[in-house]
């Protein structure tokens, strides 16, 4: 038993003569484990800036393709209400020709913004504006090619198809105005120069600058899509 002791009173001497080295050594390790953890959060957190800065950019080159879109859209529309203005009575020819000058509208880019998924990063009213410009685009185009069909039922069925014709091309005729209004302002608000983190000013990238990011960004949009 004493020999017991006797290590074991050994053992805590030299407990209490490493007791400073053994304080001094834990504190170093806590306090390089503390640094190196600030230092990685730190990079990942400018890698996550980094990223983001490059997502902006090129969501505002994705803007600036809608906004475009936007615009043929409103020169399509006013096409549109220039063909009705062309007759005052119904006729299927000139529901033949809204339905062909309707196949010009476009949502290419409409549909190219969504399917990179950045419209997280536009302001609420900007988004709302894109949404509702390509709702109306939709709700035209669908307005005119059930109106044609319409107009062929109501001539071959109904008794009082000619009357029902001619409400039916007024009541289209008269809609279109209002949408031509809405398109016209989302054309104002959708522009790359109303984001927020765009510099009045800045130079647009180049060109072929333009073509890699997009390439990275729709590569990137196409993996999320295979792994969910």
């Amino acid at each position: 038993m004493s020999v017991v002791l006797k290590i074991l009173r050994n053992l805590f001497e030299n407990v209490l003569g490493q007791w400073p080295d053994l304080v001094g050594t834990f504190y170093g390790v806590l306090l390089g484990g503390l640094a190196t953890l600030a230092v990685v959060r730190w990079q990942i957190g400018e890698e996550r800036r980094s990223r983001e800065h490059e997502d902006k950019v090129f969501l505002a080159l994705l803007v600036e393709h809608v906004n475009r879109e936007i615009s043929q859209n409103v020169r399509v529309l006013k096409d549109l209400i220039s063909a009705f203005s062309q007759s005052a009575v119904a006729r299927i020819e000139m529901w033949d020709w809204a339905v062909t000058i309707a196949h010009s509208f476009s949502h290419q880019a409409h549909d190219d913004l969504y399917r990179t998924g950045l419209q997280r990063y536009l302001p609420t009213f900007f988004e709302e504006a894109i949404r509702e410009a390509h709702a109306s685009v939709f709700d035209v185009v669908n307005r005119v090619r059930q109106a044609r069909a319409r107009h062929i039922f109501n001539s071959s069925y109904r008794e009082d198809g000619e009357r029902l014709n001619e409400d039916l091309y007024a009541d289209t005729q008269a809609r279109l105005p209002s949408v031509l209004a809405a398109l016209q302002e989302a054309d104002r608000v959708v522009d790359p120069a109303n984001l927020p983190w765009t510099p009045a000013g800045e130079a647009p990238p180049s060109r072929r600058s333009r073509r890699g990011r997009m390439r990275r960004a729709f590569g990137r949009a196409k993996g999320a899509v295979s792994r969910s």
